[in-house]
């Protein structure tokens, strides 16, 4: 039984949506935006956030408040039977994985950091800025130490409890996030020729709308919201039984997209004005915009607060996954907070120290693939999409419409649970994920 409860409804959903607020929003969105031609992309996007992602976001948090446990223990203790426990183990597995990697990226985004605001990046000659990004890259030690740092970061924060710690820090950077983003993107708008930004992003071209684009905006969503991570089931464990999830649900999604969206609105008007290109995939930040900052005359200053911003982004969902995890190992082992945050900590830096050896001079190849791009392709294609399709199952056929139903409308005063619930339960939320899976796979 989870013991941890939200202080109240207000840091339910800020936490949560701190959760989903990563560096899914600011770093890999706009890319996937900008390689799916901006504004169709958003459009598409937008339209399966509704049909798809506030229904199965809701579903995980209210199986999580159904259990009154954590992912290992869950859905076993639903089923009556424990061999379901599976799912939360592709789950957790997923997480600490996806963490793994992540982390790498944030130590990248903290060296970025360092750099700008020493104006090491306004030193450099405009030729070496890709380049550049290999060589911090493959600096192996300074990585490994820049990870350690982080986590023990993170472990003082996680240590101080649910109330003391996640809920307190997630709102002082949820506000912190707000400020940035907002100020930065004031300042695109100042730029020239921020108005080719504008209209790249928020002038949809439906002839670019295919199936392609379809799956990426898919893949982005439960990437995004972060569906069959465990987290989400850990966090509808901690909320309480009057808690209106599906109104709660909705403010965490939107607050998500919008983010986003925030996102596109600092990042392209910026790049149009440099005449630099928005498909540039993942380097988009620490290329592309290096690029800008490095042609502006205060550009150590702007790219300070960038790259502030990706980092707060990227810790307060290290943070949430993290307690997340801690308390999913001590529901499941009965262990001490102390020894399941260490062993979650632990786990995460062995996986992130092969990880950053993918940039070495003779990484270890798994069929071809670095550990980095391996780790990558198996959550992103294969773990949680599988989880996120199981779960789906899970929730309509062994839950069932009827008693799903009846747990959500506790709390609930003006939403309504319409029919077209049961058939987005029953068959578009798996037909969906199981598309994304056979799309996955089969465009490897």
């Amino acid at each position: 039984m989870s013991k941890n409860r939200w202080s109240s409804k207000f840091s339910f959903i800020i936490t949560t949506s701190a959760f989903a607020i990563g560096l899914g929003n600011i770093w890999r969105f706009p890319y996937v935006a900008g390689e799916g031609g901006g504004a169709a992309f958003i459009l598409v996007y937008i339209v399966l956030m509704f049909l798809i992602g506030i229904p199965i976001l809701t579903i995980e948090i209210a199986l999580g408040r159904m259990s009154n446990t954590t992912i290992l223990l869950g859905f076993g203790k639903m089923a009556k039977k424990t061999n379901w426990n599976g799912i939360g183990w592709l789950g957790t597995v997923s997480c600490i994985l996806i963490m793994g990697f992540y982390i790498m990226i944030m130590a990248w985004i903290a060296i970025y950091l360092w750099e700008c605001l020493s104006g090491g990046i306004s030193r450099l000659p405009v030729s070496e800025i890709t380049g550049h990004f290999d060589v911090v890259a493959s600096n192996l030690p300074m990585v490994i130490t820049v990870i350690l740092a982080i986590m023990l970061a993170v472990f003082f924060v996680v240590r101080q409890g649910l109330k003391n710690g996640l809920e307190r820090y997630a709102k002082v950077m949820m506000f912190g996030l707000i400020i940035l983003m907002i100020s930065l993107c004031i300042w695109a708008a100042t730029l020239d020729g921020a108005s080719e930004g504008y209209h790249w992003l928020l002038s949809p071209d439906f002839s670019k709308i295919n199936f392609k684009i379809i799956m990426n905006a898919l893949g982005q969503l439960f990437f995004s919201v972060g569906v069959g991570m465990a987290v989400a089931f850990a966090f509808g464990s901690y909320a309480h039984k009057n808690e209106n999830i599906i109104n709660s649900t909705t403010w965490i999604v939107l607050a998500d997209t919008f983010f986003a969206f925030l996102a596109g609105l600092m990042l392209f008007p910026a790049i149009f004005s440099f005449n630099l290109q928005p498909d540039s995939g993942p380097n988009l930040i620490f290329v592309t915009m290096a690029t800008v900052f490095n042609q502006l005359e205060h550009g150590w200053a702007i790219g300070t607060l960038f790259f502030l911003l990706l980092f707060l982004a990227g810790f307060t969902s290290l943070i949430s996954c993290i307690q997340g995890l801690k308390d999913t190992f001590k529901d499941k082992y009965n262990l001490s907070d102390a020894i399941a945050l260490l062993l979650v900590i632990g786990c995460i830096i062995g996986i992130a120290i092969l990880a950053v050896f993918s940039y070495s001079d003779n990484p270890l190849l798994l069929f071809g693939k670095t550990v980095f791009e391996t780790l990558d392709y198996t959550t992103s294609t294969i773990l949680l999409p599988l989880s996120g399709l199981l779960t789906a199952v899970f929730a309509g056929h062994i839950i069932g419409f009827d008693k799903l139903r009846s747990h959500l409308i506790t709390g609930m005063k003006t939403v309504k649970i319409g029919a077209y619930w049961k058939v987005i339960l029953l068959w578009v939320l798996p037909l969906a994920l199981l598309i994304i899976l056979i799309n996955g796979l089969l465009n490897t």
